[in-house]
Order: structure tokens, then sequence, then C-alpha cells
């Protein structure tokens, strides 16, 4: 099968590449905001200014950029392809399909898929890992839709090699990883004033106001893949929180921690709770004292902690197995299985 994947080599998108390239040898890659000379002022500019602006741009590059047809075109930037663009490429694949792993439907980002949502209704499939999107996504005549778990991936999120010195030096009680936004940082504010002993990892934390008396308990920055791994493993307890404005109620971390062996402590959804056995493979809470009285209680009960990160970790990887290579070939059957309906 030749395949086109449109997307970044950072992040999620990199692993989903990688993925690709397990399950096909012909893969080509192209990123459309190659066209930018600065792409994180670009990405900010789509936020706070529509993206139309950049169409023309946009669709100049990526078509001229394509020098062969193929039987599928993954799309991993979605917020890049408007209708003038999609009709273009349809005729250069038999079938394209997005993994969209945020939400395109909520004002969170304001203009960010301003192209998108024109074109939407356009794709072949669109594979969404969290429920509420298939809601959303029929406002905007968007039908061809795939409900899947988020992905980990089985070469990353793995029990790694740890050396003595290096566990001793990063081991942490609680930990907690992701961007900084007002609501998880006033949660977790709170996990701290009630005495938990939790660290913070990752990006934007030192736009918070109260950075200066936080900043302790802060490590700065994004986490390359690895890092993130040994963090998430050289923890006892890592929290899961969902971002409200995006509707979230399940995310990537809530598969990667499990699947890491780490015990996880999720806000409790009902999406988790589906996925998920409360106090068998994970621990869920409602508010920030419940949170706390549950970690101290699993801090202080090694045995009871590791078996429900056994069970988790089991659930995850034995009986789930989200992993990116095969929610890619779920993707991949149903958008192809859909031409025989």
């Amino acid at each position: 099968m030749n395949i086109l994947f449109l997307g970044t080599k950072s992040g999620n998108s990199y692993l989903q590449y990688k993925a690709l390239k397990r399950i096909s040898k012909n893969v080509d890659f192209l990123d459309g905001y190659n066209c930018f000379l600065f792409k994180k002022i670009i990405k900010i500019l789509f936020v706070h200014f529509n993206p139309k602006i950049f169409e023309k741009r946009i669709n100049n590059y990526i078509l001229k950029n394509i020098k062969n047809n193929y039987d599928l075109i993954y799309v991993k930037s979605g917020e890049l392809i408007g209708k003038k663009l999609i009709d273009e490429l349809k005729k250069r694949t038999k079938k394209i399909v997005f993994f969209c792993n945020d939400n395109p439907f909520v004002s969170r980002d304001k203009n960010k898929w301003k192209l998108f949502l024109e074109s939407g209704k356009y794709f072949d499939l669109i594979a969404f890992q969290d429920k509420s999107r298939m809601t959303l996504s029929k406002k905007f005549g968007i039908s061809k839709t795939l409900l899947i778990l988020p992905p980990y991936d089985d070469k990353i999120h793995i029990k790694l090699k740890i050396s003595k010195l290096l566990k001793k030096k990063i081991s942490n009680d609680v930990v907690f990883v992701g961007t900084w936004s007002n609501e998880k940082s006033f949660f977790l504010q709170e996990l701290i004033k009630l005495g938990l002993d939790v660290k913070i990892f990752g990006s934007r934390w030192n736009k918070d106001e109260n950075y200066k008396n936080i900043k302790d308990r802060i490590s700065l920055g994004h986490l390359s893949f690895l890092n993130y791994t040994k963090i998430i493993q050289s923890a006892k307890i890592a929290i899961c929180l969902f971002e409200k404005k995006n509707q979230d109620t399940i995310t990537a971390r809530s598969i990667e921690i499990p699947a890491i062996g780490t015990f996880l402590c999720s806000e409790r959804t009902k999406t988790m709770e589906k996925y998920f056995i409360e106090n068998k493979e994970a621990i869920f809470f409602n508010n920030a004292s419940e949170c706390v009285k549950k970690c101290n209680y699993y801090l202080d009960n090694s045995k009871k902690r590791n078996k429900i990160s056994f069970m988790g970790k089991k659930k995850v990887t034995k009986i789930l197995k989200p992993t990116n290579v095969n929610l890619i070939k779920k993707i991949i059957k149903e958008v192809f299985n859909n031409n025989k309906k």
C-alpha cells in the first residue's frame, strides 16, 4: 500500500508516522508547515487569526510536493486542510483519513480549525478518541467517523532500563506531566495546599500568576519521549487531568501511564469507568481532597498500589491493546471496508 503521511515530525504525530512505516514500506512524509519560515509563530497566528489567509500558500506547497498517487493519505495536521485542498487531494488518492486527537468543535483553540470545519465532511473517515467529538461532529455534517482509544506506543511507553543513580535522582511520589492551564494549575495547587508531595513537569508553567510560589515543585519544559517515560516510570503515582474546555473524558495519559506500568490516579469520567475497573486497575477522584486522600492511602500501601499498577498495565497492553500500530490498522480496515458497503 502506498501511503502519504501529512503531519509533523514531532510529538504524537511523529509516533503515528513511525507506526505507519511499520505497517507499510511505502510511506512518504509531507509537513505542510514547512511552507512557513517560523512555524511556532504561524501556529499562534492560526489561533488568533483566521488561517484562511494562509490557505493559498498551504495548498500550493502541499500540492507542489505531492509527486505520486496514493492508496491512502493519512492526515495528522487536519487544521491545514481546507475544502479546496481536500478536493485536490482526493484526486490523488483512493482514500483520505484524519486521525484527530483534539477537539475541533469547541472554542478553546479559537480560529485554529476554521479550514478543517469546511472540509471535515469530505474526509473518507475521521477517527476521534473521545465520544464528545462524535456528537459534535454531526453538527458540521461529518458522518464518517470512528471512535477509538487514545493510542500508546509499544516502543516508547514501556518499562525502560534506568540506572539506580538516575532513578534515585528522578524518583517522585506523585507526578503530573502536562502543559500549563489555569484549570490544571488551580487543581494542582489545591493538592499542594492539602499536603500532597506532587512534582509537575511540562511547558508554560512559568505563565502562572503564582509561579514564584510553586516553581520549586515544577520542572519546566517539554519532555522528550524517553524522558517522559522515565519520569512516569520512576513515580509511585501519576495523576491524569482532563481539559474541560476541550470536553475531554479520556486522553493520551489515560493509556500511556498504565502502559508504562505506573499507578494511574485519574479524574473520574464515565469513559474512564468504562475502560478501567475502579480500585483494581486504576483509581478515580472527584475533587482535590479525594485525590489527596487516595494518593496518601496508596503511598502507604505499596502492595495494593503495585497490584493495581500491574492490573492496569495488563488491561492496556494485553486486553485493550491500543498501540499506534493496532489503531492505524483499525482505521485503514474501516475506511477500505466502507468502500464495500
